[in-house]
């Protein structure tokens, strides 16, 4: 046995830190290479190796609690194939469809380990694709096989992250509890927080809650329900909370099966550092060598203005930055200020610049004359404390002039519902975000500007990152915190 988990073990080092040189179109290439694997041998379908197959139908069954689809993986085609009476196949045939279930199955494990395709389905995508994992699976599958150690594979190939491991047993519990004869789900109406609320009291034992209930401990069981939801964690029932206890079984299932996704694509790009936002949490982590080194809360988009979804690279962090204003908030917010008033520049800081980057006189234009339409300026706010991104300003590559910044308003973090920014992500941490990225030189570099403070006149300071950090602005309604906790997150863009 030990043997066994030690080759696993050692395979599993290959398949996840070399690049295989295959791009793939299709399965072809890693079924030829488990093939090859297996001196071109019948390996499902062949004498004496039923049980081998029936332990596949045993992971495909397994497929909803690991946020997969069975039916994805022409799952009904190859119990048919078990069945006793379909087994006398023609060599001809038995071989096409032995391949034929090699190939699913190869699908079925990559996307155990890496996530499926469509799990890294975000709005900009700036990073190289991964490289195809099918035939680096393909002799992995070979080799558990050949060692007879197929019944440890789906075990050892899953991510080793605590927050895929929590996020499925989360899953699993959803699960089970909808699987059950007697589930049936009544919604929560009253607000009242006693004995004689019988919806909230059932509600309460579906999530998992009720153990408190038995012990006439009802207001602790809300209290910790209402931490879950992310709201207001006082035992006292207001309307949001309800919401959250109303939303069915099934909806849940669907956000942890996005979540679980998510972070196996996540742990795809291991060891690199990563900074992973999820917006509905309003959270920021660091990873370093795959643990969570670094918890800041953030504050993401409106509904009107949402921060879009991204995957990019941190290049560099920009101290005492200029900010330049987009058009749409120069011509739609500050225009109609600066026409009533236009001290409102100088009192906040900005210059107009042309088109070529030249300070005009704000004097010299015609205000009144201007408009969304007609509005050839950009307007630049200065650098110093009161700069809208703050004195720390982390730079990434995407089409929608987002950053991650620190900001002024610094009280606004205190709040649970944080979604007050224009698209942009402001960090709590910023600075000390951008210091974990940098080297040491330039790590202390930044400490000395921030304390002696902006000069006058002081114009921005670019230091570049250690190396460059892979940041990803996700979407996740179900998520784990900064402790490791799963909870659920209001839909703030009605993405569900």
């Amino acid at each position: 046995m030990k043997y066994i988990i030690s080759l696993i073990t050692l395979l599993l080092f290959s398949l996840f830190t070399t690049a295989s040189a295959l791009h793939l179109t299709d399965d072809s290439a890693a079924v030829t290479v488990f093939y090859g694997r297996m001196q071109q041998q019948v390996v499902w379908l062949s004498p004496g190796r039923k049980p081998v197959l029936q332990q596949l139908m045993v992971f495909f069954k397994q497929a909803p609690f690991l946020g997969l689809e069975e039916n994805d993986y022409q799952s009904q085609f190859i119990y048919s194939m078990a069945e006793d009476t379909l087994r006398t196949l023609p060599d001809t045939d038995a071989v096409a469809a032995d391949r034929r279930i090699t190939a699913q199955a190869i699908r079925f494990f990559c996307d155990v380990a890496y996530g499926p395709v469509n799990s890294a389905a975000v709005r900009y995508n700036g990073l190289a694709g991964l490289p195809d994992k099918r035939p680096e699976m393909a002799r992995l599958l070979a080799d558990c096989l050949l060692t007879d150690s197929f019944s440890f594979f789906l075990q050892h190939i899953e991510p080793e992250a605590a927050a895929y491991a929590a996020v499925k047993k989360t899953l699993t519990y959803f699960y089970t509890a909808l699987s059950d004869s007697g589930f049936a789900e009544t919604p929560v109406v009253s607000l009242k927080a006693d004995t004689t609320n019988i919806a909230l009291i059932k509600r309460l034992g579906q999530l998992g809650f009720g153990d408190s209930i038995e012990a006439g401990r009802l207001q602790e069981s809300i209290i910790k329900a209402q931490g879950k939801f992310n709201v207001l964690s006082d035992g006292v029932l207001r309307s949001g909370f309800l919401r959250a206890l109303n939303v069915p079984f099934v909806s849940r299932i669907r956000e942890l099966k996005v979540a679980l996704n998510h972070i196996r694509w996540l742990y795809s790009y291991r060891p690199y550092t990563s900074v992973v936002v999820n917006i509905p949490s309003t959270g920021l982590q660091l990873f370093q060598d795959n643990k969570p080194v670094l918890y800041s809360r953030v504050i993401t988009g409106k509904k009107s203005t949402p921060t879009p979804t991204l995957a990019s690279r941190i290049t560099e962090v920009v101290l005492y930055p200029y900010w330049m204003v987009p058009h749409r908030i120069a011509t739609r917010e500050l225009l109609p200020r600066i026409k009533l008033d236009r001290s409102y520049l100088e009192d906040n800081q900005f210059e107009i610049l042309d088109k070529k980057g030249r300070i005009v006189n704000a004097a010299d234009i015609n205000w009144q004359s201007l408009s969304a339409g007609n509005f050839p300026y950009v307007i630049r706010q200065n650098t110093g404390c009161d700069n809208s991104l703050g004195i720390v300003k982390l730079n990434f590559y995407s089409p929608f002039t987002v950053y991650l910044h620190d900001t002024p308003g610094k009280n606004l973090f205190m709040l649970k519902q944080r979604f007050f920014s224009h698209g942009c992500i402001r960090v709590e941490e910023a600075a000390s975000l951008a210091r974990l990225l940098l080297d040491e030189a330039n790590a202390q570099t930044m400490d000395n500007l921030i304390k002696s403070g902006p000069q006058a006149d002081q114009k921005p300071v670019v230091l570049p990152v250690k190396i460059p950090a892979l940041v990803f602005v996700l979407y996740n309604t179900a998520w784990p915190d900064n402790m490791g906790e799963i909870r659920f997150y209001e839909d703030v863009y009605n993405r569900y």
